[in-house]
């Protein structure tokens, strides 16, 4: 069985001391990729490395709303120039978080900034949302972006309005702490097989048996495992339709890529075209 973990931090301080150890251990489990997201300007070197070091590595860089007091004012031109590596596929961790006692005002401006430079680029984001569902949702409505709604447990009718505007939402092991999986439940049983990933949001919600332990990236193993008890399909199911449509993803990416390609030659022959042109009038 394939498995994709579309959300780990391993570059979060709780793997300063075995960070590599245990992504080097991944290689012997049934991970073959990864989305490593990002938090704050602190740790963007750190996402660097891991995703030039692995193969399987896969990163996005953003500002999660709970680092933006700290965020230095040219975090906008950093993020711009890290995203041109290839493996930098999304721009995020990004969002509303009203648990924490963060300025709205700042986690909105530093949102819909990173939002503007995802809608100029035309890249994915990954949607962090906490305790700020309805204000989360009509910013996206506004902008529209591509990404996934990671970890979400709010309420279904606000889900239905991401999926109007074509986000995909991830599951973790939240599914499997019975004193709040009762929003992610909910949230599972409305989503359709084609708007649905798996995640672990490593190091931190390990499946419940173990909630006192670092969770990792093979723990999304027991996700795609919940996820079929609660569905009434087999694992093997669950997984295939997780890597399923990053495949579709990936082959549309690459298709938009070509056709981008197709659409500067023919601006640059149609240039070529004007230039001898012009040179013959002056000749």
């Amino acid at each position: 069985m394939k498995l994709f973990d579309s959300h780990v931090h391993y570059e979060d301080a709780m793997f300063k001391d075995d960070r590599y150890e245990r992504l080097d251990h991944l290689r012997n489990t049934d991970v073959k990729f990864i989305l490593n997201c990002c938090s704050d300007v602190e740790v963007f070197d750190t996402v660097m490395d891991i995703v030039d070091k692995y193969d399987f590595a896969y990163g996005s860089i953003g500002i999660h709303p709970h680092w933006t007091a700290e965020t230095p004012d040219d975090y906008l031109d950093r993020i711009r120039e890290l995203v041109k590596h290839p493996k930098i596929v999304a721009i995020g961790e990004m969002g509303l978080d009203y648990f924490w006692d963060e300025p709205k005002d700042l986690q909105e401006r530093i949102f819909r900034e990173q939002l503007e430079l995802a809608k100029e680029l035309d890249m994915p984001v990954i949607i962090h949302d906490r305790d700020a569902h309805e204000d989360t949702i009509k910013i996206l409505e506004e902008y529209k972006p591509k990404g996934i709604l990671h970890r979400y447990s709010g309420p279904v009718d606000i889900l239905k309005r991401a999926f109007d505007i074509g986000m995909y939402i991830s599951f973790n092991n939240d599914l499997t702490y019975p004193m709040w999986n009762a929003g992610p439940i909910a949230c599972l049983m409305e989503t359709p097989w084609d708007r649905l990933l798996i995640e672990t949001d490593c190091p931190y919600a390990p499946p419940y048996e173990r909630e006192n332990d670092r969770c990792e990236a093979y723990d999304v193993a027991n996700v795609v495992k919940v996820i079929a008890q609660l569905r009434g399909v087999s694992e093997e199911f669950v997984a295939e339709k997780a890597l399923e449509k990053e495949a579709k993803e990936a082959k549309e990416a690459k298709a938009e890529k070509k056709a981008e390609e197709k659409k500067f030659e023919k601006k640059l022959l149609t240039r070529k075209n004007l230039d001898s042109q012009f040179q013959f009038v002056n000749g």
